[in-house]
């Protein structure tokens, strides 16, 4: 029998698909979601109150250290979003995955578009 913690993993690990596309291989164009440069002199958004839970909530269940290379739904083994600094270090390919008009992340659908808008404002405000 499962723990209550496998459970929770394996239900997260479906919400990210089952395939995994490299941005480069990709024959989608990125499309940026436009973000007004002004937007960062009075967005509210941080890491606390929008991108842990954003990245909890949609990238985790296969981008996480703590998941088992073969529970990652072909998620590189390199490529965790545990903390704020690993999302900045990546915060190109998740504006181009993630936070655009073409967004292929995660692959089996995901964030609303309002919900994608604020991703690519907190990314372009510096994440912080």
């Amino acid at each position: 029998m499962r723990s209550w913690r496998e459970l929770l993993i394996a239900t997260a690990l479906v919400a990210c698909g089952t395939e995994y596309e490299p941005v480069e291989s990709s024959t989608t164009p990125v499309v940026p979601i436009d973000v007004d440069p002004d937007a960062c002199e009075t967005s509210y958004l941080t890491y606390d109150n929008f991108g842990e839970p954003f990245v909890l909530d949609w990238c985790r269940g296969c981008h996480s250290s703590s998941i088992p290379a073969g529970m990652r739904q072909k998620a590189p083994l390199a490529i965790n979003f545990d903390t704020l600094a690993d999302v900045q270090n990546r915060r190109d390919r998740v504006l181009a995955r993630a936070a655009s008009l073409t967004a292929t992340m995660p692959p089996a659908g995901g964030p609303t578009e309002e919900e994608r808008q604020l991703l690519a404002e907190w990314l372009a405000c510096g994440a912080r």
